[in-house]
């Protein structure tokens, strides 16, 4: 029978996870734009493909031209991080609900359990949800990470 706590922190976890990456799609849509958000991105990582092609080949003409294109790359990649640093104070959200609100509630018992691994405490039931709804909310969203 699975306990209640595994599915209490579950359903925190996701809710917490969908409103940051909604919160996220929004400042991302307001700061940068949705549609140039996902060009930079496409372009940032072609660049990093082509420079890492370039130097493991060896071709010194083609990592010149690249580093020409560095300054332009690293100004979409400041204008990419603006919404991600709005977002920052949000992401305290998680220590605050594990050390205020979960830690108090549950102890250090265990409240999920994995075969083959065993019983899992709060703080890492938390994180492990935490990191699988964060990724799916984000794919969910079309919010992919800056490469």
């Amino acid at each position: 029978m699975i306990p209640e706590a595994t599915i209490v922190v579950m359903l925190i976890c996701m809710a917490v996870s969908f409103a940051n990456s909604s919160i996220n799609r929004l400042l991302i849509s307001r700061f940068v734009g949705w549609e140039q958000y996902r060009v930079m991105q496409k372009e940032i990582s072609e660049h990093r493909a082509q420079t890492t092609q370039a130097l493991r080949k060896g071709d010194k003409k083609l990592v010149e031209k690249l580093k020409k294109k560095e300054k332009q790359i690293l100004n979409m990649q400041k204008k990419m991080v603006k919404p991600q640093l709005a977002l920052f104070g949000l992401s305290f959200s998680y220590i605050f609900i594990w050390w205020f609100i979960l830690t108090p509630w549950y102890g250090i018992e265990a409240v999920a359990y994995i075969p083959g691994i065993g019983p899992i405490p709060v703080i890492w039931w938390y994180f492990i949800c935490s990191f699988l709804f964060g990724t799916v909310s984000s794919r969910l969203l079309g919010i992919m990470p800056i490469a």
